[in-house]
């Protein structure tokens, strides 16, 4: 075995290698390389726009009232993240990596009302742009980060798990805007960050990673669904056997 140095890009593409020389450090080759690259959010030689939709009025302020309103009401439980062990997909709690809350939406007109929203704001935008359907809808949140609790989320992406692996896009709907911190940022593609106004919302492959900075001032509560289709749902389905205790199995039809 010969160790090298890897020189990667913020997408992880590799854009060097250097192997350790035999008899001499060629720590000067190595660091010349890096000083004449530009900084990370100019890597391809100028900045590059994050692959995401930043879309307006996707709720109206009523429904992000109603939604928060519930939150507030019921108060929300520990959510955690998913990973897998001995091949089994489980909820892990850590709050070094993840601390919010969430309240699950019960009420079923209340749930075809999201629906309706993002079936005429959100699904032909993914159409147009993503040449993608979304036909199927997971999850009916609210989930609340707040700063007394150093609301946050690390890092991560959405689908690498075997009970995640059907997500397709990520929907994330701010249901109020006065608080700080709580942005959601895309570290491949540079230090940028998004806080959409009241009722906006970014949308994102499950592919991308991306985090969710601390919230230094009031509480972030949001709306977060994943979009899937027919074949993801049958993937989905699939998967079943791979859950662990305490994930709910899912049936396609």
């Amino acid at each position: 075995m010969r160790p090298f140095w890897l020189v990667v890009a913020p997408t992880l593409r590799v854009m060097s290698i250097f192997p350790f020389a035999r008899e001499r450090s060629n720590h000067e080759e190595l660091f010349s390389y890096l000083g004449k690259l530009p900084s990370p959010d100019r890597f391809a030689g100028f900045e590059l726009p994050t692959p995401v939709l930043i879309l307006p009025n996707v709720f109206e302020a009523t429904l992000c009232r109603r939604l928060i309103d519930l939150y507030d009401a019921h108060g929300g439980v520990e959510s955690g993240f998913m990973r897998d062990v001995d091949g089994k997909t489980i909820a892990i709690y850590d709050h070094s990596d993840k601390r919010r809350k969430d309240y699950t939406v019960a009420d079923n007109d209340l749930i075809k009302q999201t629906q309706n929203r993002i079936l005429r704001r959100i699904s032909p935008e993914l159409v147009k742009v993503h040449c993608f359907k979304a036909t199927r809808m997971e999850r009916y949140i609210v989930p609340c980060y707040a700063a007394e609790d150093g609301g946050h989320f690390h890092a991560h992406r959405d689908n690498t798990t075997k009970g995640t692996a059907h997500r397709r896009f990520a929907v994330s709907i701010n249901l109020n805007d006065d608080f700080d911190g709580g942005e959601v940022s895309f570290p491949e593609y540079g230090r940028r960050s998004f806080k959409p106004a009241l009722g906006g919302t970014v949308v994102f492959s499950c592919s991308l990673l991306h985090a969710v900075s601390k919230v230094t001032r009031g509480r972030r509560y949001a709306f977060l669904p994943f979009l899937y289709d027919e074949p993801a749902a049958k993937l989905r389905e699939a998967n079943n056997e791979f859950l662990g205790d305490g994930i709910q199995s899912y049936k396609s039809e």
